[in-house]
């Protein structure tokens, strides 16, 4: 796809084009091919964030080498540690997010990036973060991937028009057309996607002590030890500990251990349940023991 220039007679062209199809299910597809032509993104994945509910995916025009490897593992579950999934979490302003930006500055060294972020072959990636109503906000993700030919990335430009695309979106899915699905969605959705939000929140809570929760949801999201430690305001030395205990505590001894334990006991936890996701990894292995006693 040939980069076209803002202010260029062409990228009007485009944008009026885009605009006409507010409302019309071609919108997405128009979006995509003008924003990647304008920031030089090879790609683009359209993601509904719904408040308590499993995120669900609008549009993508992902290669079939891409999609599965990017797609399927994310909304089972690896979605819970996107940093941009965290910015919706946090309730960032609407705006443009790159990924270097907002990633942990360990990012490409943790187990999310080599587990599963790796595998989507993305080398860099910006994410536009749009409310739409109180309860929904829009991800639209530009991905550039590993193969590409070399370009320079026009993120300012993004930017400036910024302004023009949050509106288009607002105007898009406020219509009755639009909206409809989306909330179908997050119905079907919901008891799953509330069901993933408390995994996370009560990963290790039976068997961990708070602090010691802290710290593995921290190093799950790939924080480093130095980057814990200025958060909870703890020195890196008491980082370490807390880190020994629960290795020891959980029988693992690395971060990719700790990163295979949290998919695999997220994926047994029943629908609608509330309980530690170890509890339920526990019983199913008929594990018994002396460690893994409640703090």
């Amino acid at each position: 796809m040939t980069q076209k220039h803002l202010l260029s007679d062409e990228w009007y062209q485009s944008l009026a084009e885009m605009i006409a199809l507010i409302g019309n299910n071609d919108f997405s597809q128009c979006f995509a091919q003008l924003c990647q032509s304008l920031t030089g993104y090879d790609s683009t994945v359209l993601i509904a964030f719904l408040k308590y509910q499993k995120p669900s995916l609008i549009f993508s025009n992902l290669s079939s080498k891409d999609e599965t490897p990017t797609l399927g593992p994310y909304f089972d579950g690896a979605f819970l540690l996107d940093p941009f999934y965290d910015l919706y979490r946090n309730k960032a302003a609407d705006g443009i997010y790159r990924l270097s930006d907002v990633a942990p500055e360990v990012f490409s060294e943790t187990e999310y990036y080599r587990s599963y972020f790796k595998n989507t072959r993305i080398i860099d990636e910006s994410a536009m973060m749009v409310k739409i109503t109180e309860e929904i906000c829009l991800s639209a993700s530009f991905g550039l991937r590993d193969g590409s030919k070399p370009r320079e990335l026009q993120l300012r430009e993004l930017r400036k028009v910024f302004p023009i695309l949050a509106s288009t979106f607002r105007q898009h899915w406020s219509r009755e057309n639009q909206l409809a699905p989306l909330l179908d969605k997050g119905t079907t959705n919901g008891q799953f996607g509330t069901t993933l939000e408390a995994a996370f929140s009560n990963f290790g809570s039976l068997y961990l002590t708070k602090r010691e929760c802290e710290i593995v949801k921290l190093i799950l999201k790939g924080y480093s030890s130095k980057s814990i430690a200025s958060l909870l305001e703890i020195s890196v030395d008491t980082v370490k500990v807390h880190r020994k205990r629960f290795h020891n505590k959980l029988d693992i001894s690395s971060q990719a251990e700790l990163f295979s334990l949290f998919l695999e006991a997220i994926s047994m936890v029943p629908l609608g349940a509330e309980l530690d996701p170890l509890h339920y990894y526990y019983s199913s292995q008929e594990i018994v023991d002396k460690n893994l006693t409640r703090p």
